[in-house]
């Protein structure tokens, strides 16, 4: 069984456009979203009540909204959404470097709880375990002597 060039060219250039479209459904109405939290200054408010979770992670207020898209939505739109955040108001490198450490331990909780829990796994205890097994490998990682170098502190004492 073989195809002609033309059908996997085609299926390639339709797939791809497909792909696109879908993420762009996803992303376009995330990043009205931003600007409307931008605004009315949603992200200030939402900074304030979670500084204390911002503080344990080693993360400055600002980190919260992208940490949260990712934990929820996963790495791509969680990514999206710090590239357009540090447009506005660039985060601080060390700040980063924590969020992809969050990132990757622990994203899309939705959809690979749901994954998981389709398989008769317990949705709870994957999603309560992954969110503490990212906090504490964050702030574990926020406490590294890394973080004491001179370019760390220069940004330490900015803020």
């Amino acid at each position: 069984m073989t195809a002609s060039w033309s059908v996997i060219l085609n299926e390639i250039f339709t797939g791809s456009i497909s792909t696109v479209l879908n993420v762009l459904k996803v992303l376009i109405p995330l990043m009205i979203l931003i600007e409307f939290f931008h605004v009315y200054h949603v992200m200030e408010k939402l900074a304030k009540k979670l500084a204390p979770v911002t503080k344990v992670l080693g993360l400055s207020p600002p980190a919260i909204l992208p940490l949260l898209v990712a934990t929820v939505m996963g790495v791509t739109y969680g990514t999206g959404t710090l590239i357009e955040m540090n447009k506005r108001s660039p985060l601080p490198k060390k700040d980063f470097i924590l969020i992809a450490v969050f990132f990757f331990t622990c994203h899309g909780i939705i959809e690979t709880t749901a994954i998981w829990g389709t398989a008769g796994a317990s949705m709870l205890v994957i999603s309560v375990g992954r969110l503490l097994f990212a906090g504490v490998f964050t702030m574990v990682a926020a406490r590294l002597p890394i973080f004491k170098g001179p370019e760390y502190a220069e940004e330490q004492q900015e803020e």
